[in-house]
């Protein structure tokens, strides 16, 4: 009885990082920002399904994949090829549909210079490597391609580790399933669900090879099977500067082992230098697809279980101190409370409430300005503010 509690309606307990967690769930696509509470702080509704997460920018605009309508290339997974950046109410600010020869799928990486990072996959005669391709927002309704890295142009013999091994026997449809990007101090991770390996390159500099894989030796000759660590992984991020772990990766391993219907899958934090793993958690959960795991600055890392939409955080310790449960999650991602600028948050608690109501009345009455009172962004802040600061609470605005 107090597991299905838990599973409904989430949990807290002392040692929960105090932020945020932003999903989408199932139809109908619904992107949901959340207080450990579960309380909505906002949300998103989408016409499209979701190719991964969307991402949250510090401006409180919202970045999200989607399915395109016409598809490039057919029978790709995760298919993508669109993607809509909204503002905080919900107007899309940018709406657009790829028409390139390139079918984006899964995952994509905001950059903090305005641009998104892409996976893609092209077609060479019936062959089909993956691409990332660098894409700058244009107008309400374009782009243009400003950096491309293709597989294709990195192949080489077996044991060359910086080179993909260019006679490799996957699928030829369907060559490396990469499933995940994430940019750290300027070199890009990868995640390749067939290779059941990740990579490190170099973003817009270098010779474009291979820096740093890990995860399945024997794809460049250098281990064979009983060397092999991962199993259709998800999710590799580097763990980011001044956070517990700083230079390691983390990623969701699926464990989809051959032969085997299903398995358990386990959380792994991982040096690519030493190639040590260094930090696992698994206590019986399975995902068969997507999932992914992130390390939050208090040492806690966030956990999505794609498949049953599970979402949990545990510390480095093993315990599970918060988790909820939405049908459709495939992969979430958890937010510092003061990452955002939140209008209409006056009193910065990270809930817009009466309480903000009555804050702002004061500021009025006191004739002063803050940023977060003016909910309009008309460079006031007056009876406007609040008519639409209450009708946000009682949301019918």
């Amino acid at each position: 009885m107090i597991r299905i509690l838990i599973l409904l309606t989430g949990i807290l307990y002392a040692d929960v990082f105090d932020g945020y967690t932003l999903y989408t769930s199932g139809n109908p696509y619904t992107t949901y920002l959340i207080d450990n509470d579960l309380n909505v702080i906002n949300q998103w509704d989408n016409e499209c399904q979701p190719a991964s997460m969307g991402y949250l920018q510090p401006d409180s605009t919202l970045i999200y994949p989607c399915k395109q309508d016409d598809i490039i290339l057919d029978g790709v997974a995760a298919s993508g090829g669109r993607i809509i950046q909204y503002d905080w109410d919900g107007t899309i600010l940018w709406d657009w549909q790829c028409d390139w020869e390139y079918q984006l799928h899964h995952d994509i990486e905001p950059t903090n210079g305005g641009t998104i990072l892409a996976l893609a996959m092209e077609d060479i005669d019936g062959f089909r490597p993956d691409v990332v391709l660098e894409i700058e927002p244009s107008g309400m309704y374009g782009a243009n391609l400003v950096w491309t890295w293709k597989v294709s142009e990195h192949m080489g013999g077996l044991n060359d580790s910086h080179k993909f091994y260019e006679d490799a026997d996957y699928n030829q449809m369907d060559w490396n399933h990469f499933n995940a990007i994430s940019l750290n101090n300027g070199e890009i991770s990868l995640s390749s669900r067939n290779w059941s390996e990740v990579y490190v390159i170099g973003w817009d500099w270098g010779n474009g090879d291979i820096l740093h894989r890990w995860g399945n030796p024997q794809n460049y000759g250098n281990g064979t099977e009983e060397d092999r660590i991962l199993f259709a992984q998800h999710g590799v991020n580097q763990i980011p500067n001044g956070y517990p772990g700083e230079g390691n990766y983390i990623l969701f391993n699926n464990m989809n082992i051959p032969g085997e219907q299903e398995g358990s899958s386990i959380v792994m934090e991982f040096n690519i230098d030493s190639g040590d793993v260094v930090w696992t958690f698994e206590n019986g959960f399975y995902g068969a697809k997507q999932s992914g795991a992130f390390r939050l600055l208090n040492g806690n890392t966030f956990v999505t279980v794609a498949g049953d939409g599970g979402m949990f955080e545990v510390t480095h310790d093993g315990m599970v101190v918060w988790e909820h449960s939405e049908e459709g999650v495939v992969r979430a991602q958890k937010y510092s409370i003061d990452y955002l600028n939140i209008f209409g948050d006056v009193n910065g608690d990270g809930t817009i409430n009466i309480l903000d109501v009555v804050v702002v009345v004061n500021y009025i009455l006191d004739g002063l300005y803050i940023d977060n009172a003016d909910v309009n962004g008309d460079s006031y802040v007056n009876v406007l503010d609040v008519v639409i600061l209450v009708g946000d609470i009682l949301n019918v605005l």
